[in-house]
C-alpha cells in the first residue's frame, strides 16, 4: 500500500508540473531611441519613443506579442528613424 500511494503522487505532481506549463504567448515593448543631434555619445540627449499594436507611437509603453513587435521593428528599422529596440 505503501509504494502505490507514493506512485499515486508522483503522477500528480507531475501531472500538476504539466499543467502549470501551459503555452504562453511572449510579449514585448517596442522602443525607438531617437537623437535629435545626431551624435550617439554617452552624454547626448536621447528621446525614446514607444509604439502600439498598430505601430504608431503612443505616450505609455505598451505590451505587443513578441512577433508582431518584431515585425514592426523590420520594418521602423528601415526607416532609419533611430536605434530600435525590442524589449
Amino acid at each position: 500500500m505503501g509504494r502505490y500511494s507514493r506512485g499515486l503522487t508522483r503522477v500528480f505532481l507531475a501531472s500538476f508540473v504539466m499543467a502549470s506549463s501551459f503555452p504562453c504567448c511572449e510579449i514585448r515593448q517596442l522602443v525607438v531611441h531617437v537623437y535629435p543631434t545626431g551624435s550617439k555619445a554617452g552624454a547626448a540627449e536621447r528621446i525614446t519613443v514607444f509604439y502600439g499594436r498598430r505601430g504608431r507611437p503612443v505616450k505609455k509603453p505598451r505590451f505587443i506579442p513578441a512577433e508582431l513587435a518584431h515585425q514592426w521593428a523590420r520594418k521602423l528599422q528601415a526607416r532609419r528613424l533611430g536605434t530600435v529596440s525590442v524589449l
